[in-house]
């Protein structure tokens, strides 16, 4: 199975981050606090905040669904230090390299992982606070400002880092769903060129020994042998459809066919739907609701797209001889001297394909002179039609 969770951290990455930290807090522990005599008021705040900083820095790891308070808690505590290093000006020389790299590191964790409204916040947030922070703490010297450049600097280059990690994991998961698309693809078509062909074999074999043995006594054992198969053929079916695109589960609902549409067409007052009598007590199966309610929709879709100048619109659903089901959707929006399009889109293409795992067809093209017209007949009951069913129920 592929994997979809969140690839545990590089071990080498980890310690990198725990070796500069530890060693930037080190050397201004050693340097500023202990080898140049009694340490000033404002240069123990400062390392107590830098080492602070640093060990959010490091249980972001540790806790990623926190990873928001984290980040959110080292800017409030980064900007509590500056508030009071401008507010009373504790003797304290230019220093805090660990804490703004702590910061940079925060700040790329929130570009990387949170939601995009979050992780604009923080990081503006924090850039505002690696950039003031100099400014505020020291005096106003030439020093400073570099220093205040650098932070900047540091902080741009974390958004940076942040957004390309970003990028390279929204790549990353579209490609494990595209691969497991394909897999499941490859999956319904096996399962419906295999499984369905063998059983629509049997059903068939079936129904001629039916007719073979028709004063038989065995005549009940074999209509319920053919019940059984139909039952299991239905079954491969709507597991087919749901191997093919797994949002059809959500759309495959107890709701009727009439509901379905209503809810495809909406509340638009531009479209005119025309359904047939007793269309509502019409025995539907799921599959073939979920693919009338992804004719229409796609249908309309592109007419809302290709056709915004459309006079009428018009969805119509009635059944055929009691065999299959019509759906047609029509509009008459194609401009005088306007190329027609390809009825080859992508989702054209995807109804066919759902539409051909149903044994059904599908039509798409001008219809007149302004007209364009997708035309999709189903097969009633189930799903299957009995005309299809000597045929194999071969993939189209």
């Amino acid at each position: 199975m592929l994997p979809t969770a969140t690839p545990p951290p590089v071990r080498g990455l980890v310690i990198a981050e725990i070796v500069v930290l530890a060693g930037l807090n080190i050397e201004q522990l050693v340097r500023r606090l202990i080898l140049d005599g009694p340490a000033p008021a404002g240069e123990i705040l400062y390392f107590a905040a830098g080492l602070v900083l640093g060990a959010l820095a490091l249980l972001r790891r540790r806790f990623p669904a926190r990873t928001a308070t984290l980040i959110a808690s080292g800017i409030v505590l980064s900007l509590a230090c500056s508030a009071v290093g401008f507010l009373f000006e504790p003797a304290a020389a230019p220093s805090g390299d660990a804490e703004a790299l702590a910061l940079a590191v925060l700040v790329g964790a929130a570009c990387h992982r949170l939601p995009r409204g979050h992780a604009a916040v923080l990081a503006v947030l924090g850039g505002l606070t690696m950039a003031a922070a100099p400014v505020l703490r020291f005096t106003d010297t030439l020093t400073t400002l570099s220093i205040a450049v650098v932070w900047a600097l540091l902080w741009g280059c974390s958004v940076i880092v942040g957004l390309m990690l970003r990028d390279g994991e929204a790549r990353r998961e579209a490609a494990l769903a595209a691969a497991r698309d394909r897999e499941r693809l490859a999956l319904a078509r096996e399962l419906h060129d295999l499984v369905a062909h063998h059983i629509t074999g049997v059903v068939v074999r079936t129904q001629a020994a039916g007719v073979i043995l028709a004063d038989g006594p065995e005549q009940d054992l074999i209509k319920e042998i053919e019940q059984a198969g139909a039952e299991a053929l239905g079954a491969v079916r709507r597991l087919v459809m749901m191997l093919r695109s797994p949002e059809l589960a959500s759309q495959v609902t107890a709701g009727g066919l009439v509901e379905t549409i209503e809810a495809a067409v909406g509340d638009d007052e531009g479209v005119t739907v025309r359904l047939a009598d007793g269309l509502a007590e019409l025995a539907v199966a799921p599959e073939t609701v979920s693919t009338v309610h992804r004719v229409v929709l796609e249908s309309l879709n592109n007419a809302r797209r290709h056709a915004p100048d459309a006079r009428s619109v018009t969805v119509l659903v009635e059944p055929v001889d009691g065999r299959r089901l019509r759906v047609e959707v029509a509009n008459d929006g194609l401009r005088p001297g306007r190329v027609r399009r390809s009825p080859g889109g992508y989702g054209l293409i995807g109804m066919a394909e759902r539409i051909g795992a149903l044994d059904g067809t599908l039509t798409a093209g001008a219809d007149g002179e302004r007209g364009w017209r997708v035309l999709a007949e189903l097969p009633l009951p189930g799903g299957v039609s009995a005309a299809a069913a000597p045929e194999g129920g071969a993939a189209r």
